[in-house]
């Protein structure tokens, strides 16, 4: 064992490099103390459509409060993404910090005969929040940090003007959503059963008039 004034010495080093990681970006960005990679857009809620496609490059020390989850520790970037991998399944993305529960209910999902034909997650946008003067969505989604799936989206829509579900409800995205047949989602399936037993929230019980029968999230929404 090192004597404490040697161990001192030994640290210091890691201590001055974390101080320059906090406090100065530009050293930061010289002695990499860890980049934030991703691809993003904005939806403009005028021409529905995705735009202003970018790539962004920035160290960690520069991440500004949008860019962090504020029901996690999950980030934007693409650092903070695990891959997972099961057989039968399309792979997809989650945020490292779930991606073992999300695995384990993805197989049990698998494991019961449901099909999965389709599943996203990681995918970061501008898609959520207030319009601003232009049109534009100004919040990154759930998907963004890799904390929503979406299953199956092609059987399970997503419907506005559907304070409850009945033949009012107007099919936005996705194909329609017919309980009973394979990998529709319900209360009674095997999906909505395995990810809420972790925690995550089936948005097919939406209070309002939006219903998202594909879509699982941490928070909810």
């Amino acid at each position: 064992m090192f004597p404490v004034k040697k161990r001192v010495w030994l640290l210091l080093p890691f201590i001055s490099l974390f101080f320059i990681c906090a406090l100065d970006s530009v050293a930061a960005e010289k002695i990499d103390c860890g980049k934030c990679t991703y691809s993003t857009w904005d939806w403009n809620t005028l021409k529905k459509r995705a735009e202003n496609h970018r790539e962004i490059v920035k160290p960690y020390t520069e991440l500004n409060a949008e860019e962090k989850d504020h029901h996690s520790a999950c980030t934007v970037c693409e650092e903070d993404q695990a891959a997972i991998v099961i057989e039968g399944v399309p792979p997809f993305s989650v945020c490292k910090y779930y991606a073992d529960d999300v695995k384990k209910a993805v197989r049990k999902i698998v494991d019961a005969g449901f099909p999965v034909n389709s599943i996203i997650s990681y995918r970061v946008g501008m898609s959520k929040g207030s319009v601003d003067n232009k049109g534009m969505r100004t919040q990154f989604s759930n998907h963004s940090f890799g904390t929503a799936v979406d299953i199956n989206a092609e059987s399970n829509g997503l419907y506005t003007n559907c304070y409850e579900v009945g033949g009012k409800c107007q099919l936005m995205r996705g194909g329609p959503w017919k309980p009973g047949q394979p990998g529709t989602i319900t209360k009674d399936s095997i999906a909505y059963k395995a990810f809420t037993e972790i925690g995550w929230h089936w948005a097919g019980e939406l209070q309002g008039r939006q219903k998202d029968f594909m879509h699982f999230s941490l928070s909810g929404d």
